[in-house]
């Protein structure tokens, strides 16, 4: 039996204003074909399918599109689950006729019944079994109590999770001549972060280690980091991280997860780097500099045009002109242009341009502490985290109840 392993698509995204589905088509094209050729029986898609509950048309019809090809491939079954920036009820609608085309879809918490889902041959016999665990939310493994401190929380949180692994691995246990397969949406201690994962929740529903995970469980797909990885040294717990890089600082190469058992063993795990359809360029210097350095970042022969975040570390009237033209000249396209003083990277309000969509809403809180010359300590932003996550949680609810 073959899985291939991927998340955090997050159709819909966008970079500064700009749309990334072009990037986006271009890959579910390349991952249907890396499907024919590799003829894995199972897709598993851990997560994040959507960057936000609420996602453009365009984004719905290249992920039906891409699940319908898929269908039409020698692949027995493709696993979809919710991830934190998924709407549970935009996932779920379309559950039953998905079904049709071999797509198993669990957009939030169920029992571990319907949680489960068991991948069969051509014959009707199991070839795997599937634990198909979405994104926890706290509502859905524990009810708060009043007066716990945050340690308290955090081992209750983590009990949580482990009882819903744990139910779902006993509902799995009759199908033990097969591979059992868990999914997850979370943060893994040992896991790492990149930039583009917005201030992950620090002590969330996440912040776990490897011992959640049921010991029965023979691969752990995992989404929520953007950075492909293994967990807590285990090679069969890991993190495919996203197809695409989505923010500047988030690493440029990618890849997706072929996992091969024989009988229960796995027996092999293979990763294919997923082709750059197009660079995201930092650049940092003088004028001269960053000039200089456009030509090189030109002429890689990728099938999008070159996306740059630049930073001008001096004081030039017409930098913005400049930099403007040569990249004109050179077929790349600016999406910001930032000045620094000192050269040490750090943001001068003057000229800056700042706009609050360039920012996180912990950066934005961050810089409102400095301008009441206030210190943001670990403490303070955990707190602020917290009320971000319950209010995230609450805006869904209610757009899902509006959705009923």
């Amino acid at each position: 039996m073959k899985l291939l392993h991927t998340s955090d698509l997050h159709l819909g995204h966008r970079l500064f204003d700009r749309s990334r589905l072009e990037e986006q088509r271009l890959f579910l094209d390349w991952l249907v074909d890396l499907t024919r050729s590799e003829a894995p029986d199972l897709l598993i898609i851990a997560g994040d399918v959507f960057d936000t509950g609420t996602p453009p048309n365009a984004a719905l019809e290249l992920y039906y599109d891409f699940l319908y090809r898929v269908s039409r491939t020698s692949c027995r079954g493709t696993v979809v689950t919710g991830g934190n920036h998924d709407s549970v009820s935009t996932l779920n609608a379309p559950r039953q006729l998905l079904n049709r085309f071999r797509v198993h879809v669990v957009g939030g918490a169920m029992s571990s019944e319907e949680e489960l889902f068991v991948l069969k041959d051509e014959k009707d016999r199991p070839l795997a079994c599937i634990g198909c665990v979405p994104f926890l939310r706290e509502r859905d493994i524990r009810q708060p109590r009043a007066g716990e401190s945050l340690d308290e929380r955090d081992a209750a949180i983590t009990a949580g999770l482990r009882e819903h692994y744990r139910a779902v691995s006993q509902a799995a246990s009759v199908f033990s001549q097969v591979p059992f397969i868990v999914t997850g949406h979370l943060l893994a201690a040992g896991g790492g972060t990149s930039s583009s994962e917005r201030d992950l929740y620090v002590g969330s529903l996440g912040q776990v280690d490897a011992s959640v995970f049921p010991s029965s469980a023979d691969y752990c797909a995992l989404g929520h980091l953007h950075r492909g990885r293994i967990v807590g040294g285990h090679e069969h717990i890991r993190y495919s991280g996203s197809p695409l890089a989505l923010d500047f600082g988030d690493e440029t190469q990618k890849s997706v997860v072929l996992a091969e058992f024989d009988a229960r063993r796995l027996s092999s795990l293979e990763q294919f780097p997923v082709p750059v359809f197009r660079r995201l360029v930092s650049l940092s210097g003088s004028l001269p500099e960053i000039l200089w350095n456009l030509d090189d970042v030109a002429g890689h022969g990728e099938e999008l045009t070159p996306w740059l975040d630049i930073s001008v570390t001096d004081q030039v009237p017409e930098a913005q002109e400049r930099i403007d033209e040569a990249s004109a000249t050179l077929s790349l396209e600016i999406l910001r242009v930032r000045y620094t003083r000192n050269g040490v990277g750090e943001d001068s309000w003057e000229g800056a341009d700042l706009h609050l969509n360039e920012l996180s809403p912990l950066e934005v809180f961050k810089r409102r502490c400095e301008s009441r010359g206030e210190e943001a300590d670990d403490e303070l932003l955990r707190a602020y985290q917290e009320l971000l996550v319950i209010a995230e949680e609450n805006l869904t609810a209610g757009m899902e109840e509006e959705e009923l």
